[in-house]
């Protein structure tokens, strides 16, 4: 078993900082809350629709919404709550149902599709020149069974929720004050293991990489933690700041824009992080077969191949302008 120093973790910390900034991960960021205001209601949707096979939809839509309502509001959960059921009416019959059914697959794994393309980036990686269809079906198959997984991942929490709240039910009866303090600990502990599982799926299947899993489930456990850490604060800032207030009647859209933005910063700082930490104490990332390493290098003024290959000498004196 490997024994890691504070100075190693706080080395690789220091590090996961630097390329995070270098990595402009505030444009992915930006960038992916862009995308995922149009892909949320639909994948939600698709979400509760296979979670509601074993568990009810009343159930399920009544733990996401309130899930929804503690991260970001009741206004921006009633927001994303009528985008759904704008989505579920438009369902109609014949040729009208393919394209809705189309469409709606479309717009939910573009929220993956983007991810993917940032983590490629932030890892250095870039993929090869394929068929261009046959690339567009596998991201977008690559994507749907991610958001099957998050669905499994939604009942599993919810199925384990209800036992456990049977067990610290009993428990607050027999001892009220240990119960209390028991089913804190128990939500923490179930959050921080299926958001470190939902983690690791991304991080292990999503970017054009090989990467081992001991490594992964590190990197998604850091990414985890820092997650749910700030899921209270920025929640705490939502509901105080009210930062959507001065936006009007899209103040329930820029509240939502303003949590993604944050999670993306998470997930994008947890990618560097085990990237940084796979390279130091593990395997380094590997890309895929039809994948390549990217490298960014800075040229001199008059050193590139275009400028070398015409045999002219270097400018100098006032024409280097």
């Amino acid at each position: 078993m490997t024994h890691y120093k504070f100075s190693d973790i706080l080395a690789i910390f220091k590090s996961t900082a630097t390329e995070f900034t270098e990595n402009n991960s505030f444009r992915h960021a930006a960038a992916l809350s862009y995308y995922t205001i149009f892909s949320l209601p639909p994948l939600l949707l698709i979400v509760i629709t296979v979670a509601s096979t074993a568990y009810g939809a009343e159930a399920v839509t009544g733990q996401v919404y309130g899930q929804l309502k503690g991260l970001v509001g009741a206004d921006s959960a009633k927001f994303l709550q009528d985008s759904i059921a704008s989505f579920t009416k438009q369902q109609k019959g014949g040729i009208a149902t393919a394209i809705g059914l189309a469409t709606l697959l479309f717009a939910a794994t573009t929220f993956f599709v983007t991810l993917q393309e940032s983590i490629n980036d932030i890892w250095n990686l870039k993929v090869k020149p394929r068929n261009g269809v046959w690339q567009f079906v596998q991201d977008r198959l690559l994507s749907f069974g991610l958001i099957l997984s998050v669905a499994l991942l939604l009942l599993v929490s919810f199925v384990v929720s209800a036992v456990l709240s049977v067990f610290t039910g009993y428990l607050e009866r027999l001892l009220p004050d240990v119960g209390v303090v028991a089913i804190k600990a128990v939500d923490v502990l179930l959050s921080l293991s299926i958001t470190t599982l939902l983690f690791a799926l991304i991080y292990k299947f999503l970017p054009d990489a090989i990467i081992r899993w001991r490594d992964v489930l590190i990197g998604a456990f850091i990414t985890a933690l820092l997650f749910i850490i700030g899921k209270y604060l920025i929640a705490f800032y939502i509901s105080q700041a009210d930062p959507g207030s001065a936006f009007g009647a899209a103040g329930s859209a820029i509240v939502l824009l303003l949590w993604v933005n944050y999670s993306s910063l998470i997930i994008f700082f947890g990618a560097e992080f085990t990237q940084e930490f796979a390279d130091a104490f593990g395997q380094k990332v590997q890309p895929k077969a039809h994948a390549v390493r990217v490298k960014l290098e800075e040229v001199a003024p008059g050193e590139s191949a275009q400028e070398v290959a015409t045999g002219r000498p270097r400018s100098t004196g006032r024409w280097r302008k």
